[in-house]
């Protein structure tokens, strides 16, 4: 039998789903976050969903929030450490075919506080500020700032391709870089901050540009974003040159 990949994907979830179940069979008893960790917890979500930015105004593109109540979060007693938990929070930018001829659209942007390592081979990873945390949230400080555009593989290519540059070119990399080493603002902060974000804006990408996402490690494990191999910047250059020798030769 073959396997699709949608059914791999199934699979793999249900392995997940049910080695999570077996886990906490041998619980006893579970414990949820102390009230330390809960605060530290909601106010790296706050400052996460701050940072995604709401869709752009025009083509009917949609969004779908994720990101876990710390109130849900327990773990066997016998188990439990401070801050043994990665901060993820993501938004779903869905853009439909106008012409309806394929599926929508579906490009993910995904922020997450104190991952416990950088993994520069994933395809989908952009970059992040700060340090590795092999403990994750232990001593409920921020140790690193992580983003990743992750692209669904399906949909118009011109579509993932000008959402995938112009989510990476909307992110606030100064609000970011200014995390890691920091405390936390208050939720309602982020709150301030996020009503006074603007759309995403759209980026228009030269067809024949592919877009790529790399990275490079810089310093103490810092990471510097790449955003593509052509800077968003250069593919703007080139799709205004492209214009105006349309224009020379009256096409």
């Amino acid at each position: 039998m073959r396997l699709t990949p949608a059914i791999t994907q199934v699979l793999l979830m249900f392995g997940l789903l049910t080695s999570s179940i077996f886990a906490h069979a041998d619980c006893v008893d579970t414990v949820p976050l102390n009230a330390q960790e809960k605060a530290f917890y909601s106010r790296a979500n706050a400052a996460l969903i701050s940072l995604l930015r709401p869709a752009p105004a025009s083509e009917k593109i949609r969004t779908v929030d994720a990101s876990t109540n710390p109130s849900d979060i327990e773990t066997c007693k016998g188990d439990k450490k401070s801050g043994d938990f990665v901060v993820h929070v993501s938004r779903k930018y869905i853009w439909p075919d106008p012409k309806g001829n394929s599926a929508d659209t579906a490009i993910t942007l995904q922020l997450a506080i104190n991952v416990t390592k950088f993994d520069t081979s994933d395809a989908n990873y952009i970059g992040a500020y700060g340090n590795p945390s092999p403990e994750k949230s232990a001593g409920l400080k921020v140790n690193n700032v992580e983003w990743r555009v992750l692209d669904s593989g399906y949909g118009v290519q011109s579509q993932r391709d000008s959402l995938r540059a112009s989510l990476a070119n909307s992110l606030d990399r100064k609000r970011l870089e200014a995390l890691p080493g920091k405390p936390l603002p208050t939720a309602a902060e982020s709150e301030a901050y996020a009503k006074k974000a603007a759309p995403t804006e759209l980026v228009a990408v030269a067809p024949s540009v592919t877009s790529t996402v790399t990275s490079t490690t810089t310093g103490a494990g810092q990471l510097k974003s790449l955003d593509s191999a052509i800077s968003v910047d250069s593919v703007k250059s080139a799709a205004d040159s492209v214009q105006k020798l349309k224009g020379l030769f009256g096409r």
